[in-house]
């Protein structure tokens, strides 16, 4: 797709996003006593903020970790606390960009300042990116399964399968490209736009990350133990402001969550994690109001940690450079 048509779709897209965010929220929170929320925000105390901060902290060194993993693979050295900043500040772009691949950007920009290996670079993201969605709708789907019984609605299994189903064939056209340097070959795609170099250097980066099966095992563990803390994360915050949650129901109810608020449909999830919590929680017994202070809580405990990545631009403007 030509740069002009890719910036101009966007421009038409995120009115439509921030339309359905803003329309979801007022129809959510026009329903609720604003009294009572903020009578279950006050009882929230600084250990549970703390402990969600350490959290969401160690889920940021997580992602580090399997970043700098891919970029070893691919031979881009780059020390550990660097890259753990450079999430950071990428965090917050996604955070305050219309765009949710605006950290992405900044995350591929700034490694490929270093590296001078633009693709490359692009490739370590998108491979982490993708690993993560993999161990989200697995945890999803499983958890659906098997907790049926909590909530016996179909959309619990059916939507992380179809997920898993899509990014199978994504990983498998990476594995396998066969057909897809078919479709790229063909006169009608090319001549619109031609993506095989962009495609051979990726793929390059693929089969270097293939021919190293420990890289698998600990990227996908990596993201395994990063949807548990979210799990951990949201439950924490739950029983910090005074709601009674089973575990077990949040294991059922926050991988789906999040599997909705990652969907390109809406600014940073904003109204679908609000809905979603409220359609969930309610199910257990939860009032909605007590649903959406959660989702509030976790939104504003967010926005405050990843508001250091801010800083930390701000403190770095050359990124990655800086710290090698």
């Amino acid at each position: 797709m030509p740069y002009g048509v890719a910036v101009n779709k966007r421009k038409l897209l995120f009115p439509l996003r921030a339309t359905i965010s803003m329309v979801l929220l007022f129809l959510l929170y026009r329903r609720v006593d604003i009294n009572e929320l903020a009578m279950v925000f006050r009882t929230l105390h600084a250990a549970p903020i703390a402990g969600v901060f350490a959290l969401l902290l160690f889920n940021t060194a997580l992602h580090a970790f399997k970043w700098r993993l891919l970029l070893k693979s691919d031979g881009i050295h780059i020390p550990f606390r660097s890259l753990v900043a450079t999430y950071l500040a990428g965090s917050f772009f996604n955070m305050f960009l219309p765009s949710n691949i605006g950290g992405d950007a900044y995350r591929v920009y700034d490694v490929a300042q270093y590296s001078k290996r633009g693709v490359h670079a692009f490739a370590s993201v998108l491979a982490d990116r993708i690993s993560g969605y993999m161990a989200l709708v697995i945890v999803a789907l499983a958890a659906g399964v098997a907790g049926r019984g909590i909530l016996p609605d179909p959309i619990i299994v059916w939507i992380p399968a179809a997920g898993l189903a899509v990014l199978c064939t994504v990983v498998g056209l990476a594995l396998y490209p066969r057909p897809l340097w078919r479709v790229l070959e063909a006169p009608c795609v090319h001549k619109l736009y031609d993506a095989r170099p962009l495609a051979a250097k990726l793929l390059e980066s693929v089969r270097r990350y293939r021919a190293e099966p420990a890289l698998f095992v600990n990227i996908m563990l990596a993201s395994f133990v990063f949807q548990l803390n979210v799990i951990v994360c949201i439950y924490m915050l739950a029983r910090g402001l005074g709601l009674e949650a089973p575990f077990r129901a949040m294991v059922v109810f926050v991988p789906f969550v999040s599997i909705m608020e990652a969907l390109p449909i809406s600014i940073f999830g904003l109204g679908i994690r609000d809905a979603s919590y409220a359609y969930f929680l309610t199910h257990i017994g939860w009032p909605e109001a007590h649903a959406l202070t959660l989702a509030l809580a976790y939104v504003v405990l967010t926005l405050v940690y990843v508001s250091s990545g801010g800083v930390i631009f701000l403190l770095r403007p050359r990124g990655v450079r800086q710290n090698t």
